[in-house]
């Protein structure tokens, strides 16, 4: 120690002295450890010729979102995106025609004009036919029913009422029945002993007296059926007989009910009917059958008039009454 304090400065240059090297070898290590590091990099380069495949799916979701880009779920009545829910003015307020439950054109429901992207504010949009099957608006929301119960689609010439419905009876030309039942005789109580009196209207003939099962000379007709009845008078209380005497046609099977001392109508009579689908005119007797345009292959049948309807009966049975024009 006592040299080191003597001699520090010698010392002092010695421990510098192996510090350098020891950084000399340290330096050295490393170049040599560098070079061999190098050798390995500039070694032989391994080549690959498979290429891994490139994973696409990204690029199709994009493909298939730009050819099928998102839209807008609207319906007609509901407004958009800039445009507002229609309203209708009706007089100092605005109502919306979807709600509300005063119909615009009665007695079709705004709804159902709605639903049907039928134009609610046409004045004339009952009248019109878009779907061209010769039904229109109107008819198409009344159905069979006419009261809305069975609508049918008016965007659909498929789909409207039976053309029946566009039927109505112009006109009852009557014809009078030329047999007039004048009297009759005996107990009523007892039809099968009853005398009937029997005269013409038309040509002037004498009286015929028959019975129950008898023909009336001159005609194909058979007394059938009588019947008593009373008829009381709401203004007097008076009673007056009109009993009825059934005649029916042998040949053809028609039934025609005689009231005692007035002439009835013949089964002769014809219905004048308007045919709505078409705009026509045509004449059926009655007991007799007819077709309705375009179902040519389906036959109705006339089954009674009266001044205010007539009684069809349909090609499935069913008996409807077609109304007065």
């Amino acid at each position: 120690m006592d040299w080191i304090k003597r001699n520090y400065d010698q010392f002092f240059l010695g421990l510098v002295a192996l510090l350098l090297l020891v950084l000399s070898g340290f330096l050295i290590s490393s170049a040599i450890g560098f070079q061999q590091i190098f050798e390995g990099i500039r070694g032989q380069v391994i080549h690959h010729n498979e290429i891994p495949p490139v994973d696409l799916s990204s690029l199709q979701q994009a493909a298939d979102a730009a050819a099928n880009p998102g839209k807008w779920e609207l319906k007609s009545d509901e407004g958009s995106l800039f445009v507002s829910i229609p309203y209708i003015a009706a007089g100092d307020s605005l109502i919306d025609p979807r709600t509300s439950p005063q119909p615009l054109h009665p007695p079709v429901p705004n709804r159902w004009i709605i639903d049907n992207k039928l134009d609610i504010l046409d004045n004339n949009v009952l009248n019109e036919d878009p779907d061209g099957d010769g039904f229109t608006n109107l008819d198409e929301w009344k159905g069979l029913k006419g009261d809305g119960s069975d609508s049918t689609n008016p965007n659909d010439p498929k789909s409207h009422p039976p053309y029946f419905t566009k039927l109505r009876l112009a006109q009852y030309i009557k014809q009078p029945f030329r047999l007039l039942f004048n009297a009759y005789d005996g107990d009523i109580n007892k039809p099968e002993s009853l005398t009937f009196q029997i005269n013409t209207v038309d040509v002037n003939q004498p009286s015929q007296f028959v019975k129950i099962g008898d023909i009336i000379n001159g005609t194909k007709f058979k007394v059938i059926k009588f019947e008593h009845k009373v008829e009381t008078d709401p203004a007097t209380g008076s009673t007056r007989d009109v009993s009825e005497l059934t005649v029916q046609n042998t040949e053809l099977g028609d039934n025609v009910a005689l009231v005692l001392e007035r002439i009835v109508d013949s089964p002769d009579s014809y219905a004048l009917f308007r045919y709505l689908w078409n705009n026509t005119q045509f004449e059926v007797k009655k007991n007799k059958e007819f077709v309705l345009l375009p179902e040519t292959t389906l036959r109705y049948k006339l089954i009674d008039i009266k001044e205010d309807e007539a009684l069809i009966q349909t090609p499935t049975g069913q008996q409807v009454r077609i109304p007065h024009l």
